[in-house]
């Protein structure tokens, strides 16, 4: 199988208009799944966008993504995750959020990212400092605490 063309088919088909984008881009993200090669999370996260029409599909993304913890440790696939980020920008800032908080939301995923979060190019490291300040302020109540254990980790 060729990883570009998965690629293609994935953002050719990620506004999800109609039954036929919807087959082909689950069917992308089924091919890439098989390849069973964590660096494919970067192809993945290519495949986030905020306009599309869809959300429950494209939440099949994020399923996606959370299953190579099956395959390889969660450090690496963090990692992988998060060298990723630039690929998401600027199209998928809203789902780059929904997978911030779900590492906030499992301690053992948070305390891996903390950790990560200092060895990306400090452009990155802004980013999710302000990514993660946003969810912070948006729900205080349920994400303050997560938050601040990895803002206080990474001063």
């Amino acid at each position: 199988m060729d990883i570009l063309v998965e690629l293609t088919e994935l953002k050719n088909n990620r506004l999800l208009r109609d039954e036929s984008e919807v087959e082909k881009f689950e069917k992308s993200i089924e091919n890439i799944l098989d390849m069973e090669d964590v660096k494919n999370i970067e192809i993945l996260c290519q495949g986030f966008y905020d306009l599309t029409e869809n959300d429950e599909v494209m939440f099949g993304l994020i399923h996606a993504i959370e299953s190579y913890d099956k395959i390889v440790s969660s450090e690496i696939s963090l990692k992988v995750l998060a060298d990723s980020i630039p690929k998401m920008l600027p199209h998928a800032k809203e789902w780059l959020k929904i997978l911030h908080k779900r590492i906030l939301n499992r301690e053992p995923s948070r305390n891996i990212y903390k950790e990560i979060i200092p060895t990306l190019n400090n452009d990155i490291q802004k980013y999710i400092v302000s990514q993660l300040n946003s969810i912070k302020e948006r729900n205080p109540s349920r994400f303050e605490e997560s938050v601040n254990t990895i803002l206080d980790f990474i001063k």
